[in-house]
């Protein structure tokens, strides 16, 4: 017995001091190449993959609260990953490169150093405060990811804690039209392009949320409001008071800030059981539409965040974009990049554009305006309103437009919602919608035809062919 103890204090003198990372909290993990599994797997499973035919896929992750970081590790599974990628930390604020013909001329780019399966950034001068990651994993295709390792100041790796997904359903009294774009399941699907929208009601709507499993919650995480940009979110209606009824007659009510990125709303007392119900009771009106909106949801039980998993009608909805494009012939297009190899109508003059259609139904147009050499960017979503093998696809796209003469956005989809901050150099956002038609042609070749005249888009035709490396 003695002997046991003794062994044991020398032990404990001699061993090192186990130290442990800090926590990093993720809610919100997307990709704009789905394949069978959200990215929060990466942290929760330790393997991920995008959809394998996919090119350019983007991979955002938002954090619940800003952490330093010092360094950047990406494990790519042994996979083949080239490594010409692109990452951006706060969307356009910051930029590491491999490629020095990806980071333009932007002086902080970093290259990394490959050490096994591992690329590896360590040539940060400080530490850099990332409210949220963007990669961009360029003209990779059926990669793995089985680690994103973030160190902090001192060099730990932090420990990313993502929220559970559990089964369940959301329901919703008023949906705007199209649902593809509105529907309540996208309160949980990690984008800020899609959210739930009420069908031109500012409040007296209610979200119904039902739980496989009994639940306790005791308080949300949510982002209020359009988050897709500033414009959108001041444009449309926000909660500002919500009645939350529920199993076991719960009654509360909580109150709701107007910002942007994500607020804490405690409950006055937990709620234990599988049916919660959220009545809107009084909101702030949009200065444009009345439509009352919310981007994302969470939970909390009072050990870990959850939400319902989104993910079998997120593969849904893509399966059924896949058909329409089939059905015209333009399903090449999705889950790619094409560019413009000439202009047909000249007026105005352009020099290039890049068209990036995802079957998660997101869309990315951008490209030189001018002789001045202004960029234009519209990104956003499309809902199809047509398509047969004689008449191509017609979309209708939404979402932000704006000019620039700096390059703006670079990831080529979303924005930073957690500092409300417009970069510089870059024009008023707007809102916009505008009706295209896409047509197969020879050599593998898709013409855009933009049927609104060219009023937000201002093209009138473009002949698109797939981007080569």
């Amino acid at each position: 017995m003695r002997k046991s103890f003794w062994l044991l204090l020398w032990l404990i003198t001699v061993s090192p001091p186990v130290v442990f990372a800090k926590d990093a909290s993720l809610s919100m993990a997307y990709t704009n190449a789905l394949s069978d599994e959200l990215p929060f797997s990466i942290f929760s499973k330790g393997s991920w993959g995008p959809d394998p035919q996919a090119r350019f896929v983007k991979l955002h992750l938002y954090f619940d609260e800003p952490i330093m970081v010092k360094g950047l590790e990406i494990d790519a599974c042994g996979s083949n990953l080239d490594p010409r990628l692109s990452i951006f930390f706060n969307f356009d604020q910051w930029l590491l490169a491999l490629d020095p013909a990806l980071s333009g001329e932007i002086p902080e780019a970093l290259y990394p150093k490959k050490k096994g399966n591992l690329l590896v950034f360590e040539g940060f001068e400080k530490s850099i405060e990332v409210r949220s990651l963007t990669f961009n994993f360029e003209f990779n295709s059926g990669f793995k990811i089985c680690g994103i390792n973030l160190k902090d100041p001192k060099g730990q790796t932090y420990r990313v804690k993502t929220p559970a997904l559990v089964p369940g359903k959301v329901e919703a009294s008023s949906v705007l039209e199209p649902k593809t774009a509105y529907d309540p399941i996208f309160l949980f699907d990690s984008r800020f392009e899609y959210g739930w929208a009420s069908n031109h009601q500012a409040k007296d709507v209610s979200l119904t949320f039902s739980f496989d499993q009994p639940k306790r919650v005791e308080k949300l995480r949510l982002w209020n409001g359009y988050q897709r940009s500033v414009t959108h979110c001041f444009a449309n209606s926000r909660a500002k008071k919500v009645r939350i009824t529920g199993d076991g007659d719960y009654s509360a009510e909580v109150t709701v800030k107007d910002i942007l990125g994500s607020q804490i709303v405690q409950l006055p007392k937990p709620f234990e059981g599988k049916q919660l119900k959220f009545e809107i009771v009084d909101a702030f009106l949009g200065r444009s539409y009345k439509d009352l909106v919310i981007s994302e949801i969470r939970f909390f039980d009072g050990n870990e965040w959850f939400m319902l998993d989104p993910t079998q009608q997120l593969k849904d909805g893509m399966v059924a974009n896949r058909e329409q494009f089939a059905k015209a012939k333009v399903i090449a297009l999705l889950n790619d990049s094409y560019t413009a190899e000439q202009e047909l109508q000249k007026d105005p003059f352009f020099i290039t554009s890049t068209l990036r259609l995802r079957a998660d139904g997101s869309f990315y147009l951008s490209g030189l305006l001018g002789e001045a050499g202004s960029h234009y960017f519209a990104l956003g979503n499309y809902e199809i309103k047509e398509a047969s093998e004689a008449k191509g696809i017609r979309l209708r796209l939404f979402g932000l437009y704006y000019e620039t003469k700096v390059y703006g956005d670079c990831n080529g989809c979303g924005r930073d919602c957690n500092k409300n901050i417009a970069p510089d150099g870059r024009s008023e956002q707007k809102i916009f919608q505008e009706f295209v038609t896409i047509k197969p042609s020879k050599g593998g070749k898709f013409h855009l035809v933009n049927d609104s005249g060219g009023k937000k888009l201002k093209f009138r035709t473009l002949l698109f062919s797939r981007e080569a490396r």
